[in-house]
């Protein structure tokens, strides 16, 4: 698997473990400008390399790999036109209108068509980029229209014991959850409770901090501020006193995410570090976050682009809205929409 664009990196560790989830008897062996700490135990990483003749017999000598993936970038052209004189098939994904382009500039007439003739199919990400390919020479028989890969991480998970437990403990409650709490959020975090509690008395928010060590402060923190309060690194369980159940960390969010049908990014009204929001979008909860998102940026603005989240910009606009969002079809409809777009590259990963 060749990543020229370490943006898409995250998509050839996708469609890695799609493939282990299959347990195909594949190894891939991925080229791509940074190391993914994350890869699958699949997944060989090796540096890219000069696009040269002599650069690519060496690769190709040492490796002997029985085919090339290409995951978007430009290409390459010493590297293809050596991969497909060894005979090697090759297949590109992911393809958007940039793929279109050389190493090195390479206009040279029919440099590109060239080049894009080594890959037996290119599934391209949208019909604009398979326009551009048709206008290159690239022969329509050889593009489909798939969409964009995934490249999301794997969800969390959870015990389905825990889950059906909790979900009888808290039964018809209305419920919201903080997803990676940090401190300096909680003052804004109890405000909005106790606005949204106003509309339904017995609301109950779900705070999973960010880190296992704070707990115990954030617990100290919110009775003192008079909340009733149940500790799950304390053993206890939600009963129907409790406003706000507090995990003991980040170690069991998948099942926070499977409880609530909205989510609170934390961090991210403070610029704090927050949890990727495809997290939560793909397990059917509605996503909120803060105006500062410091991290993952492009999942926000995948997900606001589709209008699948709602940004607030304060304790009384988040109480606000999760007042809103307390009406089931209208958590729904965000719920969906987040869910469409965190799945959307689902089917392209799977034709891949």
């Amino acid at each position: 698997m060749h990543s020229p664009d370490p943006e898409r990196s995250r998509t050839a560790l996708a469609l890695a473990r799609h493939l282990e989830e299959e347990r195909e008897p594949v190894t891939l062996l991925l080229t791509a400008a940074a190391r993914q700490r994350d890869a699958p135990r699949n997944v060989l990483q090796w540096p890219p390399f000069i696009d040269s003749r002599a650069a690519t017999q060496t690769f190709l000598g040492r490796w002997r790999p029985d085919m090339l993936l290409w995951i978007r970038g430009p290409l390459q052209p010493a590297l293809l036109s050596e991969t497909a004189r060894a005979g090697i098939p090759a297949l590109m994904v992911d393809a958007e209108a940039e793929t279109a382009s050389l190493t090195g500039g390479g206009w040279r007439p029919g440099a590109r068509r060239a080049a894009f003739s080594a890959f037996e199919r290119i599934l391209a990400a949208n019909g604009t980029a398979a326009a551009r390919l048709r206008r290159i020479g690239v022969e329509p028989g050889r593009i489909e229209v798939t969409g964009r890969l995934d490249d999301s991480r794997p969800l969390p998970g959870c015990h389905e014991r825990d889950r059906a437990d909790l979900a009888q403990a808290i039964g018809a409650r209305p419920v919201w959850l903080v997803a990676g709490a940090v401190e300096e959020e909680l003052a804004a975090i109890a405000a909005a409770h106790r606005q949204a509690s106003k509309r339904a008395h017995r609301l109950l928010l779900i705070l999973a901090p960010a880190s296992e060590s704070a707990a115990p402060r954030i617990a100290r923190h919110l009775r003192e501020e008079g909340f009733n309060l149940a500790d799950r690194g304390e053993g206890e369980e939600p009963d129907e006193a409790t406003e706000i159940y507090l995990a003991d960390g980040p170690g069991e969010i998948g099942l926070w995410y499977r409880l609530s049908p909205m989510t609170m990014m934390g961090g991210t009204l403070s610029g704090q570090p927050c949890r990727d929001p495809m997290e939560p979008a793909a397990l059917g909860s509605a996503v909120l976050h803060g105006a500062q998102p410091a991290r993952h940026a492009p999942a926000f603005a995948r997900l606001a682009a589709a209008a699948a989240c709602r940004e607030v910009r304060g304790a009384a606009e988040l109480g606000q809205v999760v007042e809103a969002l307390l009406a089931p079809d209208r958590a729904a409809l965000l719920a969906r929409a987040a869910w469409a777009v965190a799945t959307e590259g689902a089917e392209a990963t799977s034709r891949a």
